[in-house]
């Protein structure tokens, strides 16, 4: 029993976090409506008939019901209240707005590159990282890959022509089936356009599928679970939201076309277990068909701050762990110290990249790596040396990279080069012997080649502050009805995968997005072993 005087906090906690903006946008006028089983709705459709239209028929064995859109805003919550007394209403709910946990992009690929001649790891034994970290790789050792499995991931949709995800579409595909329930234009506010084909223009969608089921790529690694077979449900547009209506129906039917693990990395700050969405996977769920949601980005927020429909009864709330490293493709180019051999650097190049055929010696703005002048953020000092016909280096820090380029354009520079002032994906692998052979009086010379042509390198550098550690932007639990939330935790920071082609090819990207679908691909590895789907048992595996 929890003695009062230890309730009486939290419930203080639970209050000041309502307090914060904690709801999800509401579509004006419009109402999502739950029929009796068994009644005979046509008192309910002929009062409504002449004061709204119908956005969606949400006719399934496990919800029947309808939303709607009232066609006077000012009367619209009056008359949906007269609506709900009647006997064949079960419920009538607000429609809301859910949005993706804006995952951080911590490095994606150049579009048009296809990384065939990437230098990577060899072919073999599975040691990427966030499989080591979770044992998959021990599964995989053992030839166990989900398959057999049908995996739901209801997103932005997924590049199917993409070559790690199958190459296409329908029957005999790795992404065998699903559909676009709002097409590329809806915002989740405006008239939505369903069609047939769920080719993703988010982005999301391809990154969450790659994880779970991505095949043998250049980068040297497959999906948590490379065998199951999957399902796009493309709820979102190429930007924007998306409503409770359409996450209900596409639940459904995803469940309806026989999918034996559902996934989405979607949510809002809305913490009670009956939100008309976080009901419906529920009953998914009590049906057999385990689902994974993600737990959502708002660590900072503190404890019950947890997302719809994470928050459901029996939903699996999937938190995020940091990776153990940063992994990255860098451009790998050349340079001399005073004259000597010739040696290999790599780096990432920004925005313009006019690198090609660049051959020039480093300026720095201090040697001395821990001085505030290193930063370059203030007016370079009176002798400072035309700078045209040299690479700026300076370290990354304290002001944006555009006052960087400023201060360093004023004294004439066309060419700038940043090194980090920690590890990560962006540094450059070679600024400390060049620091050293410049404070020394020596010449170092960059060689640099077209970015677009020159040879990429996969990195990995290692993560020893955060690796193996719950993600700060991992966010608490429990729900507002005092479930313990999230359940589960996988690998969400800095996770590589698969990105529409039009948009890079991979990506790396941190967020509890990446850690769900990573647990998706767990229960699938599990059901192949255990011969079960059953939610409970899993959960208690």
């Amino acid at each position: 029993m929890v003695r009062s005087s230890l309730l009486l906090p939290l419930l203080a906690a639970a209050s000041a976090v309502q307090g914060k903006s904690t709801s999800p946008k509401t579509v004006p006028g419009a109402f999502i409506v739950e029929l009796e089983d068994g009644q005979d709705a046509s008192d309910f459709f002929a009062e409504a008939e002449s004061d709204t239209i119908t956005r969606m028929n949400l006719t399934y064995s496990l919800f029947k019901g309808a939303s709607l859109q009232f066609k006077n805003l000012d009367t619209a919550d009056e008359k949906a209240a007269k609506l709900a007394q009647l006997p064949s209403v079960k419920a009538m709910y607000p429609v809301r707005t859910y949005s993706i946990p804006k995952p951080e992009v911590v490095w994606t690929g150049k579009q048009g590159r296809d990384y065939i001649d990437l230098k990577k790891r060899q072919v073999g034994e599975d040691v990427f990282s966030t499989h080591v970290m979770t044992q998959v790789d021990k599964l995989h050792a053992d030839g166990v890959s989900g398959k057999g499995i049908k995996v739901a991931v209801i997103d932005t949709g997924i590049d199917y022509l993409h070559p790690a995800l199958g190459g296409c579409f329908g029957s005999d595909c790795l992404v065998s089936y699903g559909t676009d329930f709002v097409g590329d234009a809806y915002d989740g506010y405006n008239e939505h356009f369903p069609d047939p084909d769920p080719m993703d223009c988010g982005g999301h969608g391809t990154h969450v599928a790659g994880i779970i089921a991505a095949q043998s790529n250049p980068f040297g690694f497959t999906g948590t679970a490379p065998g199951v077979t999957l399902g796009a449900y493309k709820v979102f547009g190429c930007e924007g939201e998306v409503s409770n209506d359409i996450l209900i129906a596409a639940y459904n039917r995803a469940f309806e076309d026989g999918s034996n693990i559902i996934t989405a990395s979607i949510g809002g700050p809305s913490g009670w277990t009956d939100e008309p969405w976080a009901a419906t996977v529920s009953r998914i769920v009590d049906a057999g068909v385990p689902c994974t949601v993600s737990a959502g980005n708002s660590g900072d927020q503190g404890i019950f701050f947890a997302s719809t429909a994470a928050s459901g009864k029996h939903v699996t709330a999937i938190a995020s762990f940091d990776n153990v490293i940063t992994p990255a493709v860098l451009i790998e180019e050349s340079y001399t110290i005073a004259g000597g051999e010739e040696k290999n650097f790599t780096y990432t190049p920004g925005e313009p990249d006019a690198w090609a055929g660049v051959s020039l010696p480093l300026w720095a703005v201090s040697t001395d790596s821990t001085s505030t002048e290193a930063l370059g953020c203030d007016a370079y000092p009176a002798g400072t040396p035309d700078l045209s016909d040299k690479i700026v280096l300076i370290k990354r820090g304290t002001c944006t990279f555009v006052a960087k380029a400023q201060n360093a354009a004023a004294a004439g520079a066309k060419y700038i080069m940043l090194y980090n002032n920690a590890p990560g994906a962006g540094s450059v692998s070679n600024a400390a012997p060049w620091l050293e052979a410049l404070a020394a009086g020596q010449e170092v010379v960059l060689n640099m080649g077209d970015p677009a042509e020159a040879e990429q390198v996969l990195t990995e550098a290692a993560n020893n502050a955060t690796g193996g550690s719950v993600s700060t932007f991992s966010s608490w639990g429990p729900n507002w009805d005092a479930y313990s939330k999230p359940q589960f935790g996988a690998v969400g920071g800095n996770v590589l995968s698969t990105y529409p082609r039009a948009l890079g090819s991979y990506a790396v990207l941190s967020g509890t997005s990446m850690s769900c679908p990573q647990t998706a691909g767990i229960v699938a590895l599990i059901a192949e072993v255990r011969k079960t789907l059953d939610p409970a048992t899993i959960e208690n595996v």
